[in-house]
């Protein structure tokens, strides 16, 4: 299969425009080390040899596959260890040429904040693990770094999916008898490991988990690399028993670039750089709110004894000239609004979440445990029925709801996920959804009856569910994992930020709906509000708030694959691991699973919708 991935822009550069220079195309794997080196290099490969440049995002696997395809031409950032399975044929099949190692001084592997060790006495932290030296000293701390799904083990935060560095700890993990202390935490993302870190740090909780250098997260927060065997091969080939080594990162282009661009080559050639260098990049990137091209300009001019030694001088004064802080690539243009003017909004919410996170860590803390033993307790009933009986209840609900046709298909669907080996994690998914939508009901309905019965309300409400409904799911993610970190927690938490609101709204529209003439009749027969509300209002508006659970139901569902970035298990979980992985089966598998199961949990929840219309 061929991955097109920017059809448009990549047409501009094919051989039919002879004589022109092409469009040469970088890829972006999506963190950010390897979006500093393509500004650096797009901006020296634009204003030094004249050549336009685009870029593609992908996660690391997909940008590997682009390049050896020819829909991307270079990759400034190749982990090759960790994309081993798709780099290294590319390179065997003259697919991708390897022109130089952008840098090769990095370290991963399980980090903790120094202050979990020493302490920090500015920020009144006692030491909490004073002994912890190595990977093998962790099983004495297990207590320390509790697991909150399950409190009897400690928690490690694994690599992201997909990545060898994945492999190789779950094996870890068995070599040094690791899991019977811990659970191997799955984080999801890259992104959800790192705000796993910073909130950990930020609040002075302990943290374990699997990390690498240079990253910004270590050039502005103090980490200790627990200590392994050291690198030896015969162990690291047999469990991995030692330390991982320095992997090679490096500048990989397509073959086709040897004749398109054999300038551009030559200075790749000669392009590296430092895991120092990176690090402190990455740190003061951080520090000027993300802005990429303040970074870039920094290290044009904080390092240019270094990269002037890429190219010739003819080519650096180009580039000089067009990077001066008074003009040029960082200047004022008029084809885009001024970057010197921000509003920036973002911070004030960020020193809110800040203050709520330091002041009501205990009300946080508290409102997880009850979330974890909802869903707890609901997954141990699933968990208990047996499968068979499962299938069953499902044939009988549909049976009974709709007809008995349809509860055979319905208990197909559900033989077909157990079938395709998902049965433990649609229990996980169901186990979510239901949490999720019983917590929606429990907010949402009071409050839309508050708003049927208070124009003000009303007003004041609605922006705020617009809002919730319209802002991109992803961004549900980020207050719940600032506030309850990764997994399950948070996945519900999100959840119930998205899926609420129709139920709010339906609730509100259906009780507004009820005629006037039947709430007078009960008043004037003597009855009080609340029964007016519970014997007229909401039996009248069962079908329309039904309508709305059956909304919430469906929001429920689709964050299932969301919230697997923030290490939520179950269905989603192996769908993103199978988007990493471009693994077609997987993702088929998973897919249709979660497909099966929203239809099932659809058409009951819109027959029960149904029957209420007909009372």
């Amino acid at each position: 299969m061929q991955f097109n991935f920017n059809i448009y822009s990549y047409a501009e550069s094919s051989d039919s425009h002879k004589g022109k220079k092409p469009k040469l195309v970088f890829g972006d794997a999506g963190w950010d080390s390897i979006r500093i080196h393509n500004k650096i290099a797009r901006i020296i490969i634009e204003e030094g040899y004249g050549y336009k440049t685009d870029e593609i995002t992908g996660s690391s696997p997909i940008v590997i596959k682009g390049l050896r395809q020819g829909d991307i031409d270079i990759s400034m950032e190749s982990w090759t260890d960790n994309i081993a399975d798709v780099y290294e044929p590319g390179i065997e099949k003259g697919e991708i040429v390897e022109l130089s190692v952008n840098y090769d001084d990095n370290a991963q592997g399980l980090y903790v904040p120094t202050y979990v060790i020493e302490g920090d006495s500015e920020r009144g932290i006692e030491p909490m693990a004073p002994d912890l030296k190595s990977i093998k000293d962790l099983p004495k701390y297990k207590e320390v770094f509790k697991d909150p799904d399950n409190p009897s083990k400690g928690r490690i935060y694994g690599a992201p999916p997909n990545w060898f560095s994945d492999e190789v700890l779950r094996t870890k993990m068995e070599t040094y008898d690791l899991n019977k202390d811990f659970e191997y935490f799955n984080p999801g993302s890259d992104t959800s490991l790192n705000t796993s870190i910073v909130s950990a740090y930020e609040k002075g909780e302990p943290w374990v988990g699997y990390y690498w250098d240079p990253t910004w997260i270590i050039g502005k927060y103090d980490m200790t690399l627990l200590k392994d065997e050291p690198y030896d091969k015969e162990k690291w080939e047999n469990g991995f028993a030692c330390e991982f080594p320095g992997v090679r990162v490096t500048i990989a282009v397509n073959k086709d670039m040897l004749e398109t661009a054999p300038d551009v080559v030559e200075f790749l050639k000669n392009y590296e750089t430092t895991t120092e260098i990176n690090s402190k990049l990455l740190a003061y990137m951080q520090d000027n709110d993300g802005d990429l091209d303040k970074t870039v300009k920094w290290f044009f001019d904080e390092y240019e004894e270094l990269w002037t030694k890429w190219v010739s001088e003819d080519i650096a004064n180009k580039v000089k000239e067009s990077t001066d802080s008074k003009g040029g690539k960082f200047g004022l243009s008029f084809k885009e609004f001024p970057k010197n003017f921000n509003i920036e909004l973002g911070i004030y919410v960020e020193k809110l979440v800040s203050w709520l996170t330091r002041h009501f860590q205990g009300f946080f803390d508290g409102l997880a445990a009850i979330i974890n033993w909802i869903v707890s307790g609901i997954r141990s009933i699933l968990v208990t029925i047996p499968w068979f009986i499962f299938i069953l209840l499902i044939f009988l609900l549909g049976w009974k709801m709709i007809n008995w046709k349809s509860g055979i298909i319905y208990a197909i669907m559900m033989f077909l996920i157990g079938g395709l080996g998902l049965w433990n994690e649609m229990i996980f998914t169901l186990s979510i959804v239901i949490t999720g939508v019983l917590i929606s009901i429990i907010i949402g309905i009071p409050i839309g009856i508050h708003m049927s019965y208070n124009d003000k309300v009303e007003a004041f409400m609605k922006p705020i569910l617009d809002g919730a409904q319209t802002m991109p799911s992803f961004v549900h993610l980020i207050p719940a994992m600032i506030f309850f970190g990764l997994g399950t927690v948070p996945a519900v938490f999100a959840t119930i930020i998205y899926s609420t609101a129709p139920c709010i709204r339906f609730t509100n529209l259906g009780i507004r709906e009820v005629p006037k003439e039947m709430k007078e009749a009960a008043y004037s027969y003597g009855s009080s509000s609340w029964q007016v509300l519970t014997k007229v209002e909401l039996p009248q508006a069962m079908p329309t708030i039904m309508a709305g659970i059956n909304q919430t139901t469906m929001a429920a569902m689709s964050m299932v694959v969301i919230s697997s970035m923030i290490g939520s298990k179950g269905l989603g979980e192996n769908v993103l691991i199978a988007i990493n992985r471009t693994d077609v089966a997987m993702g088929f598998d998973s897919g249709i699973s979660i497909v099966f199961l929203a239809i099932i949990i659809d058409r009951i929840t819109q027959r029960i919708s149904n029957e209420h219309k007909d009372i």
